[in-house]
Order: structure tokens, then C-alpha cells, then sequence
């Protein structure tokens, strides 16, 4: 019964041992070392033939610098007294290659119970030991770029790296321990937002945000932050790894910005418009310049909604947006059409916004509108072209050197512009009258902006008498400093003839003269309100009109005083 039943053992043991060797790598050695047998599977591992590791010392398996060291003797002492040993260990194959392998090596015990021989099971984990060692080589490498910091489920802090205390300006020791909510303001921290936070996190939920810290001292830090939660092999969080960049500079530069950019939404007009011309969106000085009081009124229509007709068909209205497709800024002067068909006049830049790549995305434009302003420049410029059509006109620099003439002052003075340009005013003076103390006193009171209203005698080429009634007006640049000089004159007719039908009709009409100067000095004056309904400054041009006006009337009333003192 006793052989019977040992020898049932022995069958049940071996069948073990089978199924062992059926799924597992297995090499049998000698306390020495050297290789009694191996299976197939383990063969396989290592790359070689039974016959080309029998009886050769399980060495072979193993680096140099390992196989001549004390711990790979103190591995066999080991084994030698009957200790099992487990563990991860490199080994090397047929073709010098580096194979990991997870191994128990464990004494055969003879029926004394000494160690007889030693059988190792092994597993080859070479694809999972690279695969542990890239993953810790990325946790490297994210360490050294990014700010890690680990807590527990709670939101206790366990630990964090050199990265992240830099950051919160820390020291680990003062983190270590405390909550996370250490780096939050009150408000959030005690906010049902921040437990839900948590709560997610703890239900193995990733989370991810840009976020506002405080580190020591409460300064402000902006992270980008992804929490991990980290489970264990059933699934259950054990614990949470965060990721961190510090974005403080880039966040605060991106609040200035949008600080300016709603500064300039509150001082001009703004709109956005997609690559293909359509509006995205405007604000409400956008939507006022234009006549419309709600943004649905042009929201997805074409830009050339604002353009004419004839312009919005044209080669440089189709040039304006593919200059904008590819980048280019546009600025200029732009008329545009209101609705119901007003006239607006916009002093605009159309901007490009660029993606990630570089390509434009949109095109946001700032806009001034200029209209009252266009608009008087434009009466403005209508009635200085209706003067010079009228009247003799010269301009001087500041120190009287003539810049330029019209033909009705060329005629009168019998030059061309060639002989005069570059040249003294005092060429049209005579000599005495040049040297004189009241010629240098009249061109410095110009140069105190004063005009200059009066009948002047003048010199024309080869010294033919040339009479004028004439305005010097001064022109004056923003900060009141005088630019040039321009004189409107009127040629006074040397026969008396003419003289007495001028003094004549003078005569009959003075009330007409001075309606006509006060009918320009109020259409003068209207241009005026129309600016400073427009809160502008006084532009050179109106500030110039004033004194073409002032000195208009002078004139007027000069020569009205000059026939009535005659009489």
C-alpha cells in the first residue's frame, strides 16, 4: 500500500511537472552551474539548440562583467543552501542580445533535504521590461520639462518635483502634507465646483484645464494642468499625478492684449470677417458708423454689402481680398455705403489673424469713422479750388520764398513759374520799400500767424506797376506753428475808367459786399460747428479757412472804408 501510494505521487508530481514545462520556459541545473536540460521554450528565449548548452554553465546565459561579479556567486551560494530565488534579470542570447526575463530558480531537495539541483521557471518579459523602460524614460523626460506633483485621493500632496515648486516658489518640505487646495482661492476652494473636481478625480476621471494658482506669498501663477488618476490592476485609483506647465507669462500677455483689444473696441469701430469675405461679427461702433442697430442685420453677409456697386465688381475690390488671403495687411481711406444708401468714410485697417500653421483665418479691420471730417475737407476743398479759379494766388514759405503760383498770379505779375519759384516775395516790391523797416515788419507779423489784409502796390517783370487787393493768410500746422504763407489777391485795373465803375459799384452795393463776406463767414462758421460736432481738433485746413475768412472780411471792410473816406 505504501509503494503504492508513493508511487502515485511520483505520477501526480510528474504530471505537474509536464504541464509546466508545456507553459512555461524550464531549464534544469547542477548546484555547479552547468545545464542538465532545457525545454523548448526556453531554448526559444535564449536562441539555442539543447545540444549547444548541455553541460556548459549557466554563465554562458549571462553578461561578463555579471558572470565575474560577487553577487552573481553570491546568487549560486544562495541557491546552494537550499534558498529559492526570484526576480527580474537580464540575460544574453545566442546573438549577444539583451533578453529580460522574470525567473525562479529553486533547489530540487533530495530525500535528506539537501539541495540536489536547481530548476528555473522563466517568462520572457523583454517586449514589457522595454516597454517600462520607455515609459519611464518619457516620465524622465516629462520631469524635466513639465511640474509633476502627486496626491493622494483627498488631494493630499505626496510629492512634487523641482519644476512645480519653482513655479509656486516652495520648498517641497512646506507642501508636502497639506492639501491642494493650499494653491486655490477661498472662494473656489470652498466651491462646489472644486469638490466636484475632486470627486471626479477620484472616480477616475482625467481633468484637464488652464487654471489660476497662488503659490508663496499669494503671487499669481497660471498653470495648464492635466490630473492624472493613477489605478491599480483591479481599476481602483490609488492615487493622482498632475502634469503642469507654467503659463504665467504667456496668460498675462494674452490678458493685456485682450485688455487692448477691448480698448480699442470701446474707441473704434470693429469688425471680423472670414477669409471669404463674410461678416462674423461687429461691435456697436461698427454696427452705429454703418446705420444698423442690431449685428443680425449683417452678420453672415459679404463684406461688399458696404461697397458700391461698380467698385465691388472691380479687379481692385477681388486684388484687396486676396491680398488679405495671403496675408497682406490693407490700410487706407475707404468709402463705404450705410444703410439706405448713406455715405460713410472709414480710416480702417484690414488685419490678417494667422492660425497655429501660419495660414490666415480671419481678418479682423479697425475702423475711425471720418465722415463729418471727409466731408468738410471736402467742401473745404471745393471752395479753395472756387477762390483759385477766382482769384491770383501765391505761396510762400515762412521766410517768403515763393513755392508756388497760379496762372491768374503769373499773369498779372508777367512770369512764368520757372522765373519766380525758389525766389523773395520782394521781387514784386520796390526797392525802398524792400529795405524798409515796415516790408521786414509786415512778413514777421505773418510769422506770428497774423494775416495780412491791405491794397498793395506790386512790381511785375520789367518793372510794370501792378496793383492788388490782397490777403496773406498764414498757415498754421497742429501745435500753431506757421507752415507757409498763402496770398488770394485781386487785381486792381490801372485805367480810371475801371477804377470809378469798381468805386462805382462799391458804391451801389456796399450792403452786398459786406452780405457776401457774412454769408462766407457764416458758411466758414458752419464748417467749424460741423467739426467740433465731430469732437475733432481744429485740423491746419479749417484753422487756415478761418483766417481766409477773417481775412476776406478785413479786406472787404478795408475797401468799403477806403471808398467811403475818398468820397
Amino acid at each position: 500500500m505504501f509503494f503504492f501510494k508513493k508511487w502515485s505521487i511520483a505520477k501526480e508530481n510528474a504530471a505537474k511537472a509536464a504541464a509546466i514545462s508545456k507553459s512555461q520556459a524550464v531549464i534544469e541545473l547542477g548546484l555547479d552551474g552547468t545545464v542538465i536540460t532545457a525545454n523548448e521554450k526556453f531554448l526559444s528565449i535564449l536562441g539555442y539548440t539543447l545540444a549547444e548548452v548541455r553541460g556548459k554553465h549557466h554563465g554562458m546565459f549571462v553578461e561578463a562583467d555579471e558572470r565575474s561579479g560577487a553577487a552573481y556567486r553570491d546568487f549560486w551560494a544562495r541557491l546552494n543552501k537550499g534558498e529559492t530565488q526570484s526576480a527580474e534579470y537580464k540575460r544574453v542570447d545566442n546573438h549577444g542580445e539583451e533578453v529580460w526575463v522574470q525567473a525562479s530558480y529553486i533547489p530540487v531537495l533530495d530525500v535528506r533535504g539537501n539541495p540536489a539541483k536547481v530548476i528555473a521557471l522563466v517568462s520572457d518579459i523583454t517586449a514589457k521590461r522595454i516597454k517600462n523602460l520607455e515609459n519611464a524614460g518619457q516620465v524622465s523626460a516629462i520631469e524635466r520639462a513639465q511640474g509633476v506633483v502627486e496626491f493622494k485621493l483627498d488631494g493630499t500632496i505626496i510629492t512634487a518635483n523641482r519644476n512645480f515648486l519653482n513655479a509656486m516658489g516652495f520648498a517641497l518640505g512646506e507642501v508636502q502634507g497639506k492639501h491642494d487646495g493650499m494653491f486655490v482661492e477661498l472662494s473656489e476652494r470652498s466651491g462646489a465646483a472644486y469638490r466636484e473636481f475632486w470627486a471626479k478625480l477620484n472616480r477616475g476621471e482625467t481633468q484637464s484645464a488652464e487654471c489660476r494658482r497662488f503659490g508663496k506669498g499669494g503671487k499669481e501663477v497660471w498653470l495648464r494642468v492635466t490630473y492624472n488618476p493613477i489605478v491599480d490592476e483591479n481599476g481602483k485609483p490609488f492615487k493622482v499625478v498632475a502634469f503642469t506647465t507654467d503659463v504665467t507669462s504667456q496668460k498675462l500677455k494674452a490678458v493685456e492684449l485682450e485688455g487692448q483689444v477691448a480698448a480699442i473696441g470701446k474707441s473704434q469701430a470693429v469688425a471680423e470677417f472670414g477669409m471669404d469675405g463674410k461678416i462674423l461679427t461687429a461691435n456697436d461702433n461698427f454696427l452705429k458708423a454703418f446705420g444698423y442697430s442690431l449685428l443680425n442685420e449683417i452678420q453672415g453677409k459679404h463684406h461688399n454689402m458696404f461697397v458700391e456697386a461698380g467698385e465691388r465688381s472691380s479687379a481692385a475690390y477681388r486684388d484687396f481680398w486676396a491680398r488679405l488671403n495671403r496675408g497682406e495687411s490693407q490700410s487706407a481711406e475707404y468709402q463705404r455705403i450705410g444703410k439706405d444708401g448713406k455715405t460713410v468714410w472709414l480710416q480702417a485697417s484690414y488685419n490678417p489673424v494667422l492660425d497655429s500653421r501660419g495660414k490666415p483665418a480671419k481678418v479682423i479691420e479697425f475702423a475711425i469713422d471720418i465722415t463729418a471730417r471727409k466731408l468738410e475737407a471736402l467742401e473745404n476743398a471745393d471752395q479753395l479750388a472756387a477762390i483759385e479759379r477766382a482769384q491770383a494766388v501765391a505761396a510762400f514759405k515762412p521766410d517768403g520764398t515763393i513755392i508756388a503760383a497760379n496762372d491768374k498770379f503769373l499773369k498779372a505779375m508777367g512770369y512764368t513759374l520757372g522765373e519766380v519759384r525758389g525766389k523773395h516775395d520782394g521781387i514784386f516790391v520796390d526797392a525802398t520799400e524792400r529795405a524798409g523797416s515796415a516790408y521786414r515788419e509786415f512778413w514777421a507779423k505773418l510769422n506770428r500767424g497774423e494775416a495780412q489784409s491791405a491794397e498793395y502796390k506790386r512790381i511785375g517783370k520789367d518793372g510794370k506797376d501792378v496793383s492788388i487787393r490782397a490777403s496773406y493768410i498764414p498757415v498754421l500746422d497742429a501745435k500753431g506753428k506757421v507752415l507757409k504763407v498763402v496770398q488770394y489777391a485781386t487785381v486792381i485795373e490801372p485805367n480810371a475808367a475801371a477804377s470809378e465803375e469798381m468805386s462805382v459799384s462799391i458804391l451801389e452795393a456796399p450792403v452786398s459786399t459786406a452780405d457776401q463776406a457774412e454769408e462766407q463767414s457764416l458758411s466758414m462758421k458752419r464748417l467749424e460747428n460741423r467739426r467740433k460736432s465731430a469732437n475733432a481738433g481744429p485740423s491746419p485746413l479749417s484753422q487756415f479757412l478761418t483766417n481766409l475768412r477773417e481775412g476776406f472780411s478785413s479786406a472787404v471792410a478795408s475797401s468799403t472804408r477806403a471808398v467811403a473816406n475818398f468820397l
